[in-house]
């Protein structure tokens, strides 16, 4: 599924820098591996919301992003999953329009709340969480009374907004996924705007939602002049994805 997203130089691989993390070094093709984190990358199912018991595995892939330090040369950092049909291009339109404040920004994808397939931070915002992590730990286990049994997502998105005070704009052309109310016939991908779309694990279909998004997009634009999207926000999009093989 990667190794098609990266010849057809799309979705994470169409951002300015990119890396893939996983619990081994693998190679996607010469000179691109994966950076080994300290997770085995698995998880237990359960919870509140019988989900994907995953915020151990993300602790590991944000420590080593801070680490490598990467994050710091881009206004923005993008958690992106695999099965995921990312449009780096519609989010620097998306996001030219904020600038960097003291509490960083990240960007609510869903009207039920933060969901997993895509999340954007601001470079505050990554350095926040990271510092800040600990705070939102001890705060939830007084809150839960022990583990709140959440996902990653919404423990980043309770953490960060509830706890640490960044900002929170609800982008809704960021994400169109089955469990957030997608439109009839979301799953065709025939969209020129929408951002990210999720989940098409099977390869043939991540790549039928890639061709329908871009024909949409090439179809909507044709008969346009011309765009400029002005800003350091517009000029710098990082990103960091799982990568589970």
């Amino acid at each position: 599924l990667v190794r098609m997203q990266y010849e057809e130089s799309a979705c994470i691989f169409d951002c300015d820098e990119y890396r893939l993390y996983s619990d081994r070094v693998m190679e996607l093709a010469p000179g691109v591996e994966s950076v080994v984190v300290d997770s085995n990358l698995k998880c237990k199912i359960g919870g509140e919301f019988n989900t994907a018991l995953n915020t151990p595995i993300f602790f590991a892939v944000w420590d080593r992003v801070y680490k490598d330090g990467r994050y710091s040369k881009h206004d923005w950092t993008v958690k992106v999953d695999p099965d995921s049909v990312f449009f780096p291009s519609r989010l620097r339109r998306l996001v030219a329009k904020y600038r960097e404040s003291d509490p960083g920004t990240f960007l609510n994808n869903c009207n039920h709340g933060l969901h997993g397939p895509v999340e954007v931070f601001s470079r505050h915002a990554v350095e926040r969480w990271t510092a800040g992590r600990s705070k939102c730990q001890e705060h939830f286990v007084r809150q839960c009374s022990g583990d709140c049994g959440w996902g990653e997502d919404m423990f980043i998105d309770q953490c960060l907004w509830k706890v640490l005070g960044a900002l929170r704009p609800f982008e809704p052309e960021l994400l169109v996924e089955d469990h957030c109310d997608p439109p009839p016939g979301w799953e065709q991908c025939d969209d020129g705007v929408v951002t990210t779309f999720h989940p098409f694990k099977d390869v043939a279909a991540n790549k039928r939602c890639l061709e329908n998004a871009r024909a949409m997009e090439a179809s909507s634009s044709s008969d346009a002049i011309g765009e400029s999207v002005q800003g350091p926000s517009a000029d710098a999009l990082g990103a960091a994805t799982s990568f589970d093989a």
